[in-house]
């Protein structure tokens, strides 16, 4: 009876549409809309903040048919490969308008991830710690600011955010919603290799000074260590075949193939089956 139940998102890019086929099953499909927790970072906190909101129809339209130009992504535009800013204020706000009063509203405690670009820190940020309306576009904006591509920093608080592999990964999060007292967890998990991002990454993470770095492999470095509880069961949706988008592709066929198949994983899971029957 006391049972808590937590929605995890990892990172990842565009490939990030497979989590958004994943919520969509689990809200249409298994009719699951209330979870106690729900856990999203870098490119699924738009996603989740959807689901929260009760945005079922919004969390697909945004991947399979706004983000499909090179107003966003655009490999050739050096100083600003992603550009979030197009995402918040042009998607998020306007052509697909997010319900910060519903995100608000909402019993389910909604965390979004980012990291401290000074220190190095992982932070959550919570629905239920903030009070003006647009601080949930600032967060999710800090969540996404991925180092290089999109080369900018977000302050909130008088603080500086930006995202990272820290803030993308789902383990992490997995011990967060354990953390906020989750005993069942759905895992939406499309992370995969991407050998050049990590290099790219790898790089910018050397230009940080050695207190940032510090904190950072002791975050990671705790993650790896870090031992489920058994009263904590973990239910994994993972794509069935390679996923066919990267961080920098945006086909329309092969996001909405991906979508597709996100949700096809998600009906066709016997644990969530069981779970639901």
């Amino acid at each position: 009876m006391n049972e808590k139940i937590a929605i995890v998102c990892s990172g990842g890019g565009m490939s990030c549409s497979y989590s958004a086929g994943v919520l969509s099953a689990l809200a249409r499909h298994y009719r699951f809309e209330k979870p106690d927790i729900a856990i999203g970072g870098s490119g699924s906190a738009g996603s989740v903040a959807y689901y929260v909101a009760g945005q079922y129809d919004d969390i697909t339209k945004v991947w399979s048919r706004l983000l499909s130009t090179k107003k966003f992504i655009n490999k050739w535009r050096f100083w600003r490969i992603i550009n979030i800013d197009y995402l918040i204020d042009c998607i998020f706000k306007s052509e697909s308008p997010l319900d910060v009063n519903s995100v608000y509203a909402s019993q389910i405690l909604f965390f979004i991830s980012a990291v401290d670009y000074d220190s190095g820190n992982l932070r959550y940020f919570s629905n239920k710690d903030l009070t003006k309306p647009e601080d949930i576009f600032e967060i999710i904006r800090a969540s996404k600011a991925m180092p290089v591509a999109f080369n900018k920093r977000v302050e909130i608080q008088g603080k500086k955010y930006c995202d990272s592999y820290l803030s993308s990964d789902p383990n992490i999060h997995i011990i967060k919603a354990i953390e906020s007292g989750a005993s069942k967890i759905i895992v939406a998990y499309n992370w995969q290799p991407r050998h050049i991002n990590e290099a790219i990454f790898k790089v910018w993470l050397k230009s940080r000074d050695i207190d940032f770095r510090r904190n950072y492999y002791r975050q990671i470095s705790t993650a790896r260590e870090y031992q489920i509880p058994e009263n904590v069961e973990i239910i994994k949706v993972s794509p069935s075949s390679k996923i066919k988008v990267d961080t920098f592709r945006t086909s329309q066929r092969a996001l909405v193939r991906t979508i597709q198949m996100g949700y096809d994983d998600a009906v066709r899971n016997p644990e969530l089956n069981r779970m639901f029957r």
